[in-house]
């Protein structure tokens, strides 16, 4: 279900602003749910305090999730007007469900931590994008046949005149992580594995680095036999700052006006940003694979490994207009 409102304001000949928002609500969102997950505990052995002995995790696909979704966008759009172009939109968002991300985020989010507490669940959507900014600029330049700077030299027209330089610029902030604890069931000691950790701080760092992204002396492993009190997605990766060029020249055809043949290069990501993706979600991160000891065993966690986006690509085009 969705609902919106939309503002519309023409401010000059040129410019007009827009103000929206936008919301929705959702219903019978689909997850899974372990209905044998043994009850937390540290008493007797974890197949006891199972419902159904005998068996091992007994998966539910069960459509009792739900979510919301509001946001706020202002755009500014300056039509084409003595050579120059501009849409520039931001959006403020926030999305929350119960139910997002299921088997596409890591180890620890095939089930609930807690299977018999869905609404325990209830955190950032996986597709959460909390702020973006998109801006995009078009300048035909005002030089060659027919500009403000008019050439008639047909020669220098074809050499200096018809061009055009635009660009994207896009910024966002991070997406939602679920935080983990590598698989290890802490809570029931039963087979599962989808235990969160304990937070006693915040867990971002004030310069934060690819080999150390996160602040891990905020987070820790649960006493036995009790679930972690970190929140589904509660945790933030790095934002993405994207920059895209293109450069255009027109050339006119001489045996018909209308006719056009245009130049394109493009450039995607031209200042060759490196977009950080998700750093390592595993506070336990290679404990229990070395056996290393308390102080370094923690190496991979909050550790980057690749990139959200591509690196600069660079494309050339030929487009003919009739």
């Amino acid at each position: 279900m969705q609902y919106l409102i939309n503002l519309q304001r023409q401010l000059t000949p040129d410019w007009a602003i827009e103000v929206g928002y936008l919301g929705g609500l959702s219903r019978h969102l689909q997850g899974f749910q372990d209905t044998n997950q043994a009850l937390p505990g540290t008493t007797g052995s974890a197949t006891s305090r199972m419902p159904y002995s005998g068996f091992s995790n007994i998966q539910l696909v069960q459509d009792g999730g739900n979510g919301n979704y509001n946001s706020l966008t202002v755009k500014a759009t300056r039509r084409f007007s003595q050579g120059v172009s501009v849409i520039g939109s931001y959006t403020w968002a926030k999305s929350v469900d119960t139910t997002s991300g299921i088997r596409n985020q890591g180890f620890d989010t095939l089930y609930p931590q807690n299977s018999y507490c869905l609404a325990c669940e209830r955190g950032l959507s996986a597709f959460d994008t909390r702020q973006r900014i998109v801006t995009s600029v078009l300048y035909d330049l005002p030089v060659g046949k027919g500009k403000s700077l008019n050439i008639k030299n047909p020669v220098a027209n074809t050499v200096i005149g018809g061009w055009e330089l635009g660009g994207i610029l896009t910024l966002q902030s991070g997406m939602p992580g679920n935080l983990g604890i590598g698989g290890v069931d802490n809570a029931s000691t039963a087979e599962g594995g989808y235990d969160r950790p304990n937070a006693a701080g915040s867990p971002y760092l004030s310069n934060p680095t690819p080999s150390r992204y996160w602040n891990l002396s905020a987070l820790s492993e649960a006493p036995a036999g009790q679930f972690g009190n970190v929140g589904r997605n509660a945790i933030l990766g790095p934002g993405i700052v994207g920059f895209d060029a293109e450069v255009h020249k027109q050339f006119r055809m001489p045996w018909w006006e209308n006719h056009m043949l245009q130049f394109r290069f493009e450039a995607f990501n031209v200042l060759n940003h490196a977009n950080w993706a998700m750093p390592n979600l595993n506070v336990l991160a290679g404990a229990a694979q070395s056996g290393m000891p308390s102080t370094a065993a923690h190496q991979g966690f909050g550790v980057v490994s690749g990139t959200s986006t591509a690196m600069r690509q660079i494309q050339l085009g030929l487009k003919y207009s009739f």
